[in-house]
Formats: C-alpha cells, sequence, structure tokens
C-alpha cells in the first residue's frame, strides 16, 4: 500500500512540475502570434499570390470592388491505428475586417471567401482555424 502511495505521488509530483511548461507552451501558441504580409498588387494586376507562414494579410482596396480570397494551409493528422503523424493540405476559413468596422466570415466554399468592398480604405484578412496559423499556406486575392 505504502509503495502504491509512493508512486501515486512521484506521477503527481511530476505532472505538476509539467503545469507551468504546459501552460506557457499555449500561450506561445500560433493563435497568439500575429505575422503580417502586406497585400501589393501591381498597376494592373487582378491577383496577387503568397505563400509562406504569414497569418494576417493587409492591403487596401476600393469601394465597390469584387475582392474574392481563398486560403489553403497545412494540417497535422494523426492516424491513431498507424501511430503516424502526416502533413496535409487543407482549407482555411478566411474573414476580413475593413473600415468603418466592417467584417465578414460567411465563407460561401471550403477556404473561399468573396464580397464586395463597401469603402475605400485598407482591408485586413486572417483565417480560422487559429492552429494553423505559423505553418506553411498559400493564400490568392483577387480584387476586380
Amino acid at each position: 500500500m505504502v509503495s502504491r502511495r509512493r508512486t501515486r505521488n512521484a506521477v503527481l509530483a511530476t505532472a505538476l512540475t509539467c503545469v507551468p511548461l504546459i501552460s506557457g507552451l499555449a500561450r506561445a501558441s500560433s493563435c497568439n502570434k500575429d505575422v503580417v504580409a502586406p497585400i501589393q498588387m501591381a498597376a494592373g494586376q487582378v491577383c496577387w499570390t503568397y505563400r509562406g507562414a504569414a497569418t494576417t494579410f493587409v492591403g487596401s482596396f476600393s469601394s465597390g470592388q469584387a475582392i474574392t480570397a481563398q486560403m489553403i494551409g497545412q494540417a497535422s493528422e494523426y492516424d491513431p491505428r498507424s501511430g503516424r503523424v502526416a502533413t496535409v493540405w487543407r482549407p482555411r476559413d478566411p474573414n476580413v475586417e475593413g473600415p468603418g468596422g466592417f467584417f465578414f466570415g460567411a465563407v460561401q466554399a471550403p477556404g473561399q471567401l468573396t464580397f464586395v468592398a463597401p469603402a475605400n480604405g485598407p482591408y485586413r484578412f486572417s483565417f480560422s482555424p487559429c492552429a494553423m496559423g505559423g505553418a506553411p499556406g498559400a493564400v490568392r486575392i483577387c480584387a476586380r
């Protein structure tokens, strides 16, 4: 009985020493890290493409422009049967904030958002799930 109690106490002590480490990792998660990429379209260019680990994409658009944002990103998928982790590409769900408190996040298709800009000014695109933040991704934003 004493050895079980000691074992249980040792396991509990070990687990408790890991709690600060786990909470520190949670605070440092990709959900808290904002990496911004500027949207820069050359004159006459209709679409802008980005590949990398940014989490936010910022650019200026004009009132009345029809804008489409498409996003995909890498995710890890665990297979409990094999014990292996595979890297897969999955749609990210884009959303956008703009001038005057504008927000739109109604995804029309997996990984795709389409809207008409209500005003001139800067627009800020981001995505969910935030767990994909910091992983490689691809973004294509078109304005017509």
